[in-house]
């Protein structure tokens, strides 16, 4: 499944697909609008995308994807200008999330990874106009995963992905959810 993003002169857009084989509907919200929420249904194999004005937020976004199966994407940060974006992809052969971090703006930024499922937090140095490649390793998690992506150059830029990476084989409930 896919919920990619891209910030330019103050519009955002969000890319839907669900992958070759099923189409997904997706669900989005926002914390700061009131002309939501909104529904998308991808084709197998498609993908489509949508583009929200800032000039109706107050310069910022504030946009959750949700998905089956635990799919999350959550887009904060102001959308003024080219900046850092974080785009993840399901890897269905190591049942592992790959992740590219993208740097558009004119300055290098640090971005943080915080792992909801434990760990180190990791941060990654991008250069301006330069990506970054890094794969999560989710076999501790049974392939589940909760990421926070945070910038050193902006307070308000925060990314979330969380979900479930399906490879074929069996899998087990989130193990992150506590039953009483």
């Amino acid at each position: 499944m896919d919920g990619s993003a891209d910030v330019a002169a103050g519009k955002f857009t969000l890319t839907f697909g669900g992958g070759d084989k099923a189409g997904v509907c997706f669900h989005v919200r926002s914390a700061n609008r009131t002309d939501g929420p909104w529904t998308y249904t991808t084709e197998a194999g498609k993908t489509l995308s949508d583009t929200w004005n800032s000039a109706y937020s107050g310069g910022t976004h504030d946009l959750s994807v949700f998905g089956p199966n635990g799919f999350l994407r959550t887009f904060k940060g102001p959308a003024k200008k080219a900046g850092p974006e974080v785009t993840a992809r399901h890897d269905a052969t190591t049942g592992n999330l790959k992740l590219t971090l993208r740097n558009a703006g004119g300055a290098d930024v640090n971005l943080t990874l915080t792992n909801a499922y434990g760990g180190t937090p990791q941060t990654f140095k991008v250069k301006a106009g330069a990506t970054v490649q890094h794969t999560v390793d989710l076999r501790a998690t049974k392939r589940w995963y909760d990421i926070t992506v945070r910038s050193d150059a902006d307070a308000g830029f925060l990314r979330r992905l969380a979900g479930h990476v399906e490879t074929g084989a069996a899998g087990v409930s989130d193990p992150a959810i506590i039953t009483g």
